[in-house]
């Protein structure tokens, strides 16, 4: 799915002239920032669902800060599970590869994921973790921040990356992996998002696949199309790498505020 983007400086740019502004001139100085819990109170484990053949992996969900919206659900099979399961041999959500889920299929790149390899989590997982996204949004607390451009040329206009890097305290955002992701298929399933947000979809994409990865994970083009292929929606070419310099400029400014 390709969406049009609006014009905009260079986002890891900016991301990384905030890092360099809170970090003294030298981002490898930053310390590297703990993974903290979530704001309902720790994280989201889950049991992976345990197939005909093997035992899925666990998916872990600690939050990175004392944010809002937590998601609880299933991990995913992890890269050795045999993919086997109670729909083993079912129709394929992308009909085709014999029944396999997305994840299982070819071509996928091979790339840490980290944090996102929860992307793997069952359908009703991923559905229920929307439903609790959607069910925990707070207009007054958090649509301000969604509404944002994500940066900006003009230094005095306040962006979603000088929000993440400068003022991650007060924020009050998702920051369950498992929400994110869900909020991100969420709109590559159609385009639009189940949310009364205002804004750009590269932006929210952007936004949502920034804070569900590691801190420490770069996101690479390769992030993006391994992501995206295993929700079912695969983002390929010059609309993945697009996607990858925004998200990865909002994992720098999260990896800033966060430490």
């Amino acid at each position: 799915m390709r969406f049009t983007k609006t014009p905009k400086s260079s986002a890891a740019l900016t991301a990384t002239v905030l890092v360099a502004g809170l970090a003294a001139g030298n981002f490898n100085d930053l310390p590297m920032a703990a993974m903290a819990q979530e704001a309902s109170g720790g994280p989201d484990n889950g049991q992976g669902n345990q197939g005909g053949q093997g035992q899925g992996g666990q998916g872990a969900q600690a939050g990175q800060g004392n944010q809002g919206g937590s998601g609880a659900g299933q991990g995913g099979p992890d890269v050795t599970s045999d993919g086997k399961g109670p729909q083993a041999g079912g129709p394929s959500d992308t009909n085709s590869g014999g029944g396999k889920p997305a994840w299982a299929q070819e071509g996928i790149p091979e790339v840490e994921l980290g944090r996102l390899s929860v992307a793997r989590s069952p359908d009703q997982v991923l559905q229920r973790s929307l439903e609790e996204a959607i069910s925990t949004w707070d207009a007054a607390t958090m649509e301000a921040f969604y509404e944002l451009p994500l940066d900006s040329s003009d230094p005095n206009v306040t962006t979603i990356l000088t929000e993440l890097s400068l003022n991650w305290d007060n924020l009050t955002i998702y920051d369950s992996p498992l929400q994110n992701l869900a909020l991100m298929k969420d709109i590559l399933e159609d385009g639009d998002l189940q949310l009364d947000i205002n804004n750009d979809s590269d932006v929210l994409l952007a936004v949502f696949l920034g804070v569900a990865s590691d801190k420490t994970v770069p996101i690479s083009t390769d992030t993006v199309i391994a992501v995206t292929t295993i929700l079912g929606y695969p983002i390929t070419g010059d609309a993945a790498a697009d996607l990858a310099e925004d998200a990865e400029a909002v994992r720098i400014a999260v990896l800033a505020g966060h430490g």
